[in-house]
């Protein structure tokens, strides 16, 4: 990759990020204290936010593949909602919030596939590791910073800096996003999205994508479970807003230091050899949120969880990219983003039980999910390492 091209990917990453982390750890504290959300609730909406995400990430991503195009997908997909999220502070009722992010997700859901593409089209198969580690380390960094920022906002102004915080790097993402090349010989492709051959094609030759993409479904929607309501067991295990940034700060912190040293330990091991590793270590993780019996415990859990994050980010883009076909990787990228935000609505099902029970149960059930999941899916790699390694895509 261009010293240039990986300069503004990793420019985009790090305000991306800033705003994906601070949104996904305050709103669900927002939805608590501000609008008085139950936990099915909180659940609900998030899971609607993700489904409505999924079911247009792979119309997006089959369209940027059909008119050749990757670039306006991004300036769009972050500009419109960066602009909508500044009114969303007026928006006190939670039905018309609901309908409003789950609007602003059908934009959002612009970005997913194509940024994925993006990378893989202006990088060689055996470099992504160390790329994904480099381009997401300044995610991290960025997430860290805003954890710090938007946790003293809140304390002294309140929520509604939550959103204008978010607005501005959504804005900022779609000008940054200008500056991106897209990629040489990409051509439009006039396949029909989701075709007869192309349902064939899922269990016949790109059948290993098929189940490597359900893998990554059911230990998403095991960790989903329990992802959103992490910022909410902080402050039942006794943490204030703040302790809840700095909890948040030390998992990204580990995260990002990770971050390349894990991508080079990716290519040199092997990525499928480093994702059975990292399925393995956020197991472990997801036990430790569950047994720890006061907010500070928690440090030894994100810390865990920030390892296998790590590996688990680099090897797990590595392994997708080996297996989607380059002349339809806006269209399979698509799909498994779809996928993958599907898993997310793991949080419906974890809020009943977080309600019925109590958040410690929740952790629990979490943690039997994501050991079972990690049985199947560390096995499944090791029997086709040698397909996926071989792979030229």
């Amino acid at each position: 990759m261009e010293r240039r091209m990986l300069g503004v990917f990793s420019a985009i990453s790090f305000v991306v990020e800033m705003r994906k982390g601070v949104f996904g750890v305050f709103f669900s504290l927002y939805l608590k204290e501000e609008i008085a959300a139950s936990f099915t609730q909180v659940g609900i909406i998030w899971t609607l936010i993700f489904v409505v995400s999924a079911l247009f990430q792979t119309l997006w991503g089959w369209t940027s593949d059909r008119i050749g195009q990757r670039r306006l997908f991004l300036v769009v997909g972050e500009g419109i909602p960066g602009i909508v999220f500044l009114l969303i502070p007026r928006i006190t009722d939670i039905y018309t919030l609901s309908l409003t992010l789950i609007v602003l997700q059908a934009c959002w859901s612009m970005a997913a596939p194509v940024w994925k593409a993006l990378i893989a089209e202006h990088s060689l198969p055996t470099e992504r590791g160390t790329l994904m580690g480099k381009i997401t380390t300044f995610g991290g960094v960025g997430t860290i910073i805003g954890y710090y920022i938007v946790g003293g906002l809140i304390s002294q102004y309140g929520y509604a800096y939550l959103f204008y915080f978010c607005s501005l790097c959504m804005l900022s993402a779609a000008l940054i996003a200008l500056y991106i090349d897209e990629p040489e010989g990409l051509q439009p492709v006039r396949n029909n999205l989701l075709s007869a051959e192309q349902f064939k094609a899922f269990y016949t030759v790109h059948r290993h994508f098929t189940v490597y993409t359900l893998f990554i479904f059911l230990t998403s929607f095991a960790f989903a479970m329990i992802e959103r309501f992490i910022s909410i067991y902080v402050r039942e295990l006794g943490g204030s807003i703040q302790e809840v940034s700095y909890v948040f700060i030390l998992a990204d912190g580990i995260a990002t230091l990770s971050m390349i040293p894990m991508g080079k330990l990716s290519d040199k091991i092997g990525r499928v050899r480093m994702l059975q590793v990292s399925v393995a270590v956020r197991t472990v993780a997801v036990l430790i949120f569950a047994v720890s019996p006061i907010w500070w415990y928690l440090f030894l859990a994100v810390a865990v969880e920030g390892i296998g994050w790590s590996g688990y980010c680099v090897s797990s883009f590595a392994v997708l990219s080996s297996l989607t076909p380059r002349e339809m990787r806006g269209t399979y990228m698509g799909i498994h983003s779809m996928i993958f935000t599907i898993s997310q609505g793991g949080s419906s099902v974890g809020g009943p039980i977080a309600d019925h029970f109590d958040l410690k149960n929740l952790f629990y059930s979490s943690f039997a999910l994501c050991a079972l999941v990690a049985f199947g899916f560390i096995g499944w790699l090791k029997s086709n390492r040698e397909a996926i390694d071989e792979s030229d895509n």
